[in-house]
């Protein structure tokens, strides 16, 4: 399994993921699943900028979960998924995903939104889709940094 972590994050690469993550993990392949990144010619060369050196970065929007899922789970290169919502985590864990995992590590405040742990915050919809990939058998936890305890939810 090449697949190490699975996280919710919705600034996806910055400072904790190029420091702390990528390092912790060995990671030398980091996945955005994200369909307006994969969109923005912009914000994707934004992101190859600031990708940890040494490091493959793939960008794709949804439609591309279910193929390379099966090509990365089952290969050797330590990967990192990321991205902003639950509803997209939940596609990579229904395309069959090796590791039951799924660390929420970014969600931020706004409207219609509320506290679940520290500075992470959901709607009422995304907290109902992380609590029914947790009820699936999912382990659904925060742990901003790899030196945090992991709190499940």
């Amino acid at each position: 399994m090449a697949i190490k972590m699975i996280r919710i994050d919705d600034r996806l690469i910055h400072g904790q993921i190029v420091a702390a993550w990528a390092k912790t993990l060995q990671i030398k392949r980091i996945w955005v699943v994200d369909n307006g990144v994969a969109q923005d010619d912009f914000i994707k060369n934004v992101m190859k900028m600031v990708s940890p050196a040494g490091t493959d970065l793939k960008i794709t929007g949804e439609d591309q979960i279910e193929n390379l899922v099966s090509e990365f789970d089952n290969d050797e290169v330590n990967t990192l998924v990321l991205m902003k919502l639950p509803k997209v985590a939940k596609k990579i864990f229904d395309s069959g995903v090796a590791l039951r995992e799924l660390n929420v590590g970014g969600m931020g405040a706004g409207p219609g939104r509320q506290k679940l742990f520290k500075n992470i915050s959901a709607s009422e919809e995304e907290k109902v889709e992380l609590e029914n990939m947790r009820d699936s058998g999912v382990k659904v936890y925060f742990q901003v940094t790899p030196s945090e305890k992991q709190v499940l939810l």
